[in-house]
Order: structure tokens, then sequence, then C-alpha cells
């Protein structure tokens, strides 16, 4: 795969998961808090914390990519892809090989 292609895989998932943390931040807050059970706050931080690493390794990501780019390379064999689905307590994450 070219490195320009690689970039722009990544540079299109990071700006695609950081448009979900912003509307999710939106339905968040309009969430009446006190009426949710202890599991349903658990799991919303939970979420907001692998959202949080997940937009910071795509960054990360791309700047490597950059990096590489820089230094002449223009080939690569992948990138990993980022998106916000699925999390442990998903149904679609059991059917995900290990």
């Amino acid at each position: 795969m070219h490195i320009d292609q690689a970039i722009a895989i990544v540079t299109a998932d990071a700006a695609r998961l950081e448009r979900y943390v912003e509307r999710r931040e939106g339905f968040m807050d309009a969430l009446d808090w006190t009426a949710m059970t202890d599991r349903d706050i658990f799991e919303a931080t939970m979420l907001d914390h692998l959202l949080e690493t997940d937009m910071a390794e795509a960054f990360s990501c791309v700047m490597h990519l950059e990096e590489l780019s820089a230094a002449g390379i223009t080939q690569v064999t992948g990138v990993v892809r980022f998106a916000p689905f699925p999390r442990p307590w998903h149904p679609e994450w059991g059917t995900l090989e290990n």
C-alpha cells in the first residue's frame, strides 16, 4: 500500500472518531445520570476512556506515517483502522477472532 493512501485512511479514521466523540458528548450531556444504573455509568465511562485512547493512537499513527513519508518511505504493508465499535459489551465483540 502506498504511504499516501495509508495516511489518508488513518486521517479519515481519526476524523470519523473525533466526530463520533463530539456527537457522543452532546448525547451524554443530555442524559439523566441519576436515572442510570451503576453498570450503565461504568460502561459509559469505560467507553470514554477507550475512545480517548483510540484518538491518541490514531493521531500518533498519522504522525508516524508522515514521519516515514518524510524519510522517503513510499510503501507500507497496511494500516491500523480506528473505529468506535465494537467494544466488549457489544454483541459483535463475541464474533471477533482473538
